[in-house]
């Protein structure tokens, strides 16, 4: 370090601590360029402002930041770059921090208070924290594009509690992302990129309250994505094309839905709804497999007014529905499927007012299999309705339709 840039630190850092209305709107800034940098800033107060900016080796930059209208920019260029900001503001405007890192980076961003606002731009082995609670939060993180393959080994969680947040997440070959939310009016989007190199993607989004939204796109091979939303008006979708994609989708409350397309070979859906939920998987490949569970199975209750639509293109599909009172459920297989390979279709419905139709209009061996179960709404139940279709040889369907009567108690007395 040199002895400019050690100067300046020590004028800073005191600063930081000086009390006194001449020091209400503090402001830094810190300049290195060489090896072995590091900076730190430390301000409390009003207003502050600091902007960090080093070029070489080993750098390392803290920023400290309290109370009201704080901002921090941070830029870190090549080699071993830390960064961490900590901000705090209360009742006016808020934080902001912006940090770019290139190469070896690490960076952490803790904010709370009012109107919270956080990106995070990073490339090569590239790791990302956000911690934002409060009102009015956003965060970015971007560990940048891959021209060729650079950009790699990335990791990304963000953690938001409270109103009106909203995380983005883009990264590109060997991604992780986890996004946990906790308030109103929350939205995920993670975008791992398509990919120019081998990617393992994965990506976990954990959203509860309040009109939560969440969208992963994944492409590329091994992707792995779980969204889990409990609350009111959720809304997934998840798009996957590749090899070995994986997708499970688990909403708990009112007014969801989830949509989920994935396009490559081997994968597998699960969608778990309650209460008025839709869901729709549309798969194309080899050996796909949907599960859609809309029976009260989460949260030991009815669930009423669902909606299911599987769309299976390939070979060697299968599907399972399980729905609960007033249910529709629409399986379509246009693949091929053998003796040894079939189709499979598992339609089961319990209780009023079911409609499961299921179509395989190609192959060998296909099964389709609905079964319905009638009870309890009037004198005679309401009706269900099943329709199969099938094309080919040695194709078989089974339809079972049952009313349960109540239980027979002892005779009336004479």
């Amino acid at each position: 370090m040199s002895k400019k840039t050690l100067q300046t630190l020590a004028v800073l850092v005191a600063l930081a601590f000086l009390s006194g209305p001449a020091f209400a709107d503090n402001n830094a800034t810190s300049t290195t360029t060489g090896t072995g940098n590091t900076s730190t800033i430390d301000q409390s107060g009003d207003g502050q402002t600091a902007d960090v900016t080093q070029n070489g080796d080993n750098n390392d930059s803290d920023v400290d930041q309290s109370v009201l209208d704080n901002t921090a920019t941070v830029q870190q260029f090549d080699n071993d770059s830390i960064s961490t900001v900590t901000q705090s503001g209360n009742q006016a405007g808020g934080n902001t921090a912006d940090v770019f890192q290139l190469s070896t980076d690490t960076s952490n961003i803790e904010q709370s208070g009012d109107g919270n606002a956080a990106t995070v731009n990073q490339e090569i082995a590239n790791s990302s924290d956000v911690n934002q609670s409060g009102d009015g939060n956003t965060a970015f993180v971007g560990q940048i594009g891959n021209p060729d393959p650079v950009n790699y080994a990335n990791v990304s969680t963000i953690d938001q509690s409270g109103n009106d947040n909203d995380a983005i997440v883009r990264q590109d070959d060997f991604n992780e992302s986890n996004i946990n939310q906790t308030g109103n009016g929350n939205s995920a989007t993670v975008d791992q990129i398509g990919f120019v190199g081998f990617d393992f993607n994965g990506s976990d989004v954990q959203q509860s309250g309040d009109d939560n939204t969440a969208d992963v796109d994944q492409s590329g091979d091994l992707n792995v994505s779980t969204v889990d939303q409990s609350g009111d008006l959720n809304l997934a979708s998840v798009n996957q094309s590749g090899t070995a994609n994986g997708s499970s989708v688990e909403q708990f409350g009112n007014n969801n839905g989830a949509n989920v397309s994935q396009s490559g070979t081997l994968n597998n859906s699960i969608v778990r709804q309650q209460t008025d939920n839709s869901a729709l998987v549309d798969q194309s490949g080899f050996a796909n497999s949907s599960t859609i569970l809309q029976d009260g199975s989460i949260g030991n209750a009815p669930s009423i007014g669902n909606a299911a639509n599987v769309n299976q293109s390939g070979e060697w599909n299968v599907a399972n529905v399980s729905q609960d009172d007033f249910n529709t459920a629409f399986v379509d297989q246009s693949g091929v499927g053998t003796d040894v390979n079939p189709n499979t279709v598992d339609i089961t419905q319990f209780n009023d007012g079911d409609t499961a139709s299921a179509t395989q209009l190609i192959g060998a061996g296909n099964s389709i299999v609905i079964e319905q179960e009638q009870c309890c709404t009037g004198p005679a139940g309401a009706d269900n309705f099943a329709d199969a279709v099938q094309a080919g040889d040695n194709n078989t369907t089974t339809i079972i339709q049952l009313r349960n009567s109540p239980p027979v108690g002892p005779p009336a007395p004479q």
